[in-house]
């Protein structure tokens, strides 16, 4: 999932880049490079962010994983004393287990929607965050152009001078913790 996003999130980038340096090398403005992956994987946003997701995804998983265990003992249970059993006891018990393994089942795919859900909300809001930061940023910098390289291609080299990720990393968490000025 985050691989798709990051994946149109590159081409969308490579598209604007290309229109960007078009347009700016006609007018001389200042064009800088942000390494976008490394700004996200830096932002204290996205880390605490990703830290909450990741605790909602285990406290899910823990109760699937509890529900599974009482599956599996029953199941063993039965498996154990299904020749004690009469056809009716057996039929019961079958048919009973059969339910608590389509209910695991139901509670397993409502988990991964859950999960898929707030992975798509929390990239989304980080994003948000982040291009929105990027643009005030550069407006006050005066930079005609931020371009995003992320490894796929769409920024091939970087001279040193123009890469500013450092300094919106920096910039973008001090504001995170002190809010907008």
């Amino acid at each position: 999932m985050k691989e798709k996003i990051l994946f149109s999130v590159a081409g969308a980038l490579a598209i604007v880049t290309i229109w960007l340096l078009f347009s700016f090398s006609k007018t001389g403005g200042n064009v800088v490079v942000v390494d976008s992956q490394r700004v996200l994987e830096e932002y204290q946003g996205f880390l605490e962010a990703k830290d909450s997701y990741e605790a909602k995804v285990n406290d899910l998983s823990k109760s699937f994983n509890e529900k599974r265990g009482v599956f599996e003992s029953k199941t063993k249970e039965y498996e154990i004393l299904e020749s004690t059993l009469s056809n009716a006891e057996r039929s019961k018990k079958r048919a009973d287990l059969a339910v608590m393994q389509q209910e695991l089942m139901k509670l397993g795919t409502a988990i991964e929607g859950q999960t898929t859900e707030e992975e798509s909300k929390l990239l989304e809001g980080v994003y948000n965050k982040i291009n929105d930061f990027v643009q005030r940023y550069g407006k006050k910098k005066g930079y005609a152009a931020i371009l995003g390289a992320n490894g796929q291609g769409n920024v091939m080299y970087v001279d040193g001078q123009i890469d500013i990720t450092q300094e919106v990393i920096n910039a973008l968490n001090k504001e995170y913790v002190e809010g907008v000025q």
